[in-house]
């Protein structure tokens, strides 16, 4: 049964490099305006992006050194990024964004621990 769950395992590693593509060409393009009814709404956006980018290698790498290190270099990207947008027309650097970006990564970290423990728990 170990080709199923490699093959799970590699199409959630896909999952997360597209991922990571979408985040940085979005990031890096003009500023597109999205209507949203309240004034938070960009930084949860940054939160939710940076949480989905954090959670998919506790599903996508076997050991859990590796999607550690994997969750956490989603730091250093979204700081970087953030430095990038500096260049980019309409866009701005924020350290606002890059606290939101670093709270989504916490905050995917503490969910997909959750879960994968749900599901291990559950297996057993």
């Amino acid at each position: 049964m170990r080709y199923p769950e490699n093959r799970l395992k590699w199409t959630v590693q896909t999952a997360w490099f597209i991922s990571i593509i979408l985040v940085g060409c979005l990031s890096l393009t003009p500023r597109i305006e999205i209507p949203y009814q309240f004034s938070g709404a960009d930084k949860l956006a940054h939160c939710l992006a940076y949480a989905w980018l954090a959670i998919l290698p506790f599903f996508g790498f076997a050991r859990m050194g590796t999607a550690f290190t994997g969750a956490f270099s989603m730091v250093p990207l979204g700081i970087g990024l953030e430095f990038a947008q500096k260049y980019v027309p309409g866009r701005d650097f924020s350290v606002a964004d890059m606290i939101a970006n670093g709270a989504g990564v916490a905050l995917g970290i503490v969910v997909a621990r959750y879960a994968s423990k749900s599901r291990r728990l559950s297996k057993a």
